[in-house]
């Protein structure tokens, strides 16, 4: 794999041969150009630091612990390419972070002392920027809790480098004790080519099941029809559409952030069509957590964002 490092409006661009390839040059206005091609927008570094508040739920360095059944591990700070709408955006240029075995062995010391903890996310970053070597002493650590029942890997390789699906990474998934679970992250149909799609059918034919996270982002995908032909050509493909995520406004990526009432209306049109197909529609409630509207939230917009209102009549703040 080679990689494209240079800078646009002062700001860090990284990209790999394979995704520069699929980008239309002469279309400034390509869906694909948009995600890792840096605006005029970002210099205003307008956004809320660490909106999903993850901070204050790091258990150890690499460990994520929000929520009581599953817990994050956050195995490289290194991406494939750099996303312009990503929430993590903090740790660009930063020194290289990886999880060394000591993080390893704390990870699984604070697990075995919460033993609600069933799933494990392996994310970065992306950790398959890692090499087999690394990503199988990941594995072969993590097997020997007897309390995990899955281990999910959220990657943009397929999107960004398919050939990083390789025989020796199978290989691993396939010999661990665990369920593996490959989470995907496409945004628009212009992302499935023919070597993505051969990616996806070695993971398919491999036996490890596959989801899929879409962002929703202003300028790029937030119109209902084309989700739908995304989302069908991905279950199509066999990866279950599993979350379709509102944007977070990161410093820098708050302009990707489509209004919660106009993502509520696509939501509703995406609800018509058949479960296989439509995702569920999350988005992260500074103070709360991340939330799927269903019967019992109350949604109310004001002039300064939306007061949300859970089953349970707590009352939360969403800011424009």
């Amino acid at each position: 794999m080679r990689t494209r490092a240079r800078k646009k409006h002062g700001q860090a661009v990284l990209l790999t041969d394979y995704f520069a390839s699929r980008i239309d040059w002469k279309n400034q206005s390509d869906p694909l150009l948009l995600q890792v091609i840096p605006s005029e927008n970002e210099k205003a570094g307008i956004g809320v630091p660490d909106f999903c508040g993850e901070k204050k739920f790091m258990a150890a360095d690499f460990l994520i612990h929000r929520y009581p059944d599953r817990a994050v591990l956050l195995a490289s700070d290194q991406c494939f390419c750099l996303c312009r709408f990503c929430f993590r955006k903090g740790m660009w240029g930063r020194p290289e972070k990886v999880i060394t075995d000591k993080d390893i062995e704390t990870a699984i010391k604070y697990l075995k002392a919460h033993p609600g903890v069933r799933e494990l996310v392996i994310s970065g970053g992306d950790p398959l920027t890692l090499s087999n070597r690394k990503i199988k002493k990941i594995i072969n650590s993590f097997d020997s809790l007897s309390q995990l029942n899955l281990i999910r890997v959220a990657s943009r390789a397929l999107t960004f480098f398919p050939g990083r699906i390789d025989a020796g990474l199978l290989s691993l998934f396939k010999k661990s004790r665990k369920q593996f679970w490959f989470v995907s992250h496409f945004n628009h149909p212009d992302e499935l080519g023919r070597e993505t799609l051969a990616a996806v059918k070695r993971l398919r034919l491999a036996g490890i099941p596959m989801l899929n996270q879409t962002v929703l982002l202003k300028g790029i995908n937030d119109r209902a029809e084309l989700l739908i032909d995304l989302f069908s050509r991905l279950a199509g493909a066999g990866v279950k559409p599993y979350y379709l995520f509102q944007c977070d406004p990161a410093p820098g990526a708050s302009h990707f952030s489509t209004d919660l009432e106009k993502s509520l209306e696509i939501y509703e049109e995406l609800c018509r069509y058949s479960g296989v197909i439509a995702p569920r529609f999350a988005f992260e409630l500074p103070g709360y957590g991340k939330v799927s509207p269903s019967p019992g939230w109350n949604i109310v917009k004001t002039k300064r964002g939306y007061r949300v209102t859970s089953p349970r009549k707590k009352n939360y703040f969403y800011p424009l």
